[in-house]
């Protein structure tokens, strides 16, 4: 049985024709949001080059697919934005360069996976130019962009792009319960609360993406009981009801008790504030689509509610949401940031 094929942006069937033509560019552009699948094309793409197998590749068990897999192989070259850090340096590309410089050690097609190429910083990009237009043999680049705005019109006249879209939830929905055998009813509400985001659904769901991952494996880890992600699930968004139609004093006593639960533990801060948007979101569409709400286990819970918050209420909390997303985005303290905003619900 052929692998599974987790990259389903339209992108995948020109990786999958430059595959099966062997007539690789110099360099590839991947556009498109976080958890759209990107990384994970672009090992697949590198495993599929170098596959030892004669029928489908990648095969995901001979020697050069199980090293690519766990991140091993010697020539798998990856520039990442550093830690804490929002650029990305020409020393790194120097630094990629001197290790490119010799014959590749073992694979056939050598990757080098630049990872939000967009934050190179122009030292970097011009640094990086003549590698794309003349690159060691053997090897070719791959560049990750959010966008391709950010980069300079020479970087762009030498990589072949391929846009990653988004894609809606139902359509993550059913790649859900297809690829990886989640129940439908777990995979509607994750589909719908990650957005465009497979990763994210993954996460939420307790699955791993691993690209090496077996159907057996997959079908275990999906049938297995999604106790926390439900149980979570319906905390947050109990809490969230609670802070909306308390008493005052309550209000402001549970929305500084539930900042200190969520920011205790930042594992949970983005998969929370997921569920967060979808409660908003469930807020406004509600009073004139109830059925097209996400969180319809609860839609007793708000058919009380909604008749008394107006729709302005509602846009205003999505929109402080959205603020206090971007402040964490900027470094900003996860406690004070989210105590801002709970204490904001409570001021109805």
């Amino acid at each position: 049985m052929p692998p599974k094929n987790t990259d389903f942006s339209p992108a995948a069937s020109e990786l999958n024709q430059i595959i099966d033509t062997k007539k690789i560019p110099n360099a590839l552009l991947f556009t498109g949001n976080p958890g759209a699948g990107r990384k994970q094309a672009a090992f697949r793409f590198a495993k599929a080059l170098n596959c030892a197998s004669d029928r489908h590749r990648p095969c995901n068990q001979c020697r050069s697919c199980k090293k690519i897999d766990s991140r091993m192989h010697p020539d798998m070259v990856l520039v990442e934005l550093p830690d804490k850090k929002k650029i990305i340096t020409i020393s790194q590309i120097r630094e990629m360069e001197s290790l490119i410089a010799a014959r590749p050690n073992e694979a056939r097609y050598r990757m080098v996976l630049i990872s939000h190429a967009d934050h190179m910083n122009i030292q970097a990009q011009n640094a990086l130019l003549k590698a794309l237009e003349e690159p060691a043999r053997g090897t070719f680049f791959i560049l990750m962009a959010r966008d391709a705005a950010t980069l300079l019109p020479t970087i762009k006249s030498r990589v072949r792009l391929l846009q990653f879209r988004p894609i809606t939830g139902t359509a993550l929905a059913d790649h859900l319960c297809t690829s990886f055998s989640a129940d439908p009813r777990s995979a509607r509400i994750a589909g719908s609360t990650a957005g465009s985001d497979l990763n994210l659904a993954l996460t939420l769901l307790n699955i791993q993406n691993r690209p090496d991952q077996t159907d057996a494996e997959t079908s275990q880890a999906a049938s297995a009981p999604q106790t926390d992600w439900q149980t979570g699930r319906t905390w947050i968004i109990q809490q969230l009801f609670g802070l909306i139609s308390g008493t005052p004093a309550a209000r402001i006593q549970n929305a500084l008790y539930f900042s200190w639960q969520l920011g205790w533990d930042t594992e949970r801060i983005i998969p929370g504030l997921a569920v967060m948007r979808t409660f908003f979101r469930d807020l406004c569409v509600f009073r004139h689509a109830p059925e097209k709400i996400v969180n319809l286990d609860f839609s007793a819970v708000f058919e009380d509610i909604v008749p008394h918050i107006e729709d302005s209420q509602c846009l205003t909390w999505m929109t402080a949401l959205h603020e206090t997303e971007q402040r964490m985005d900027s470094n900003s303290s996860v406690r004070m940031a989210m105590d801002q905003f709970f204490l904001r619900i409570t001021q109805i």
